[in-house]
């Protein structure tokens, strides 16, 4: 079982993360058919979605610590619980950078949310190998 990645775990998952939404931002700048050098760039996106990642992520994980269990069925529900609340970060951050000047129907924004979504369960398996790989994290038998 894996256990103690501590602070430099935490940076890895969090610059995987970040070098992640950084792509994905990218991409849903080309499905909103905006030019790569309009402002906010994909990096600006990716770390602002990082960033709202890491607050909205740090308060789930303690509220989580303290009211639901910590069991192999916890987990699926706590990444199950945790779509909504994705979902919501990608609308927010989508809107406000990317769609509040310009417009545009819901299955845009819930075409994007999703993608965004998407990406942010992919990139949580990679975040969660750097966190374990990097020094300071161990294995326990």
């Amino acid at each position: 079982m894996p256990a103690g990645p501590g602070p430099i775990g935490f940076v890895a998952f969090a610059a995987v993360k970040a070098g992640g939404y950084t792509a994905a931002c990218a991409l849903l700048k080309h499905m909103y058919r905006l030019p790569k050098d309009q402002p906010p760039s994909a990096v600006a996106l990716g770390l602002m979605r990082t960033a709202v990642g890491i607050a909205v992520g740090i308060t789930y994980g303690l509220l989580w610590i303290n009211l639901m269990p910590s069991s192999n069925e916890g987990m699926a529900l706590y990444y199950s619980l945790l779509l909504p609340i994705r979902f919501a970060e990608w609308s927010l951050v989508l809107w406000w950078f990317l769609g509040r000047d310009t417009p545009r129907d819901l299955i845009f924004y819930f075409k994007g949310a999703a993608v965004g979504t998407i990406c942010s369960y992919l990139l949580d398996a990679a975040g969660v190998v750097a966190a374990l790989v990097v020094p300071g994290g161990f294995w326990i038998c």
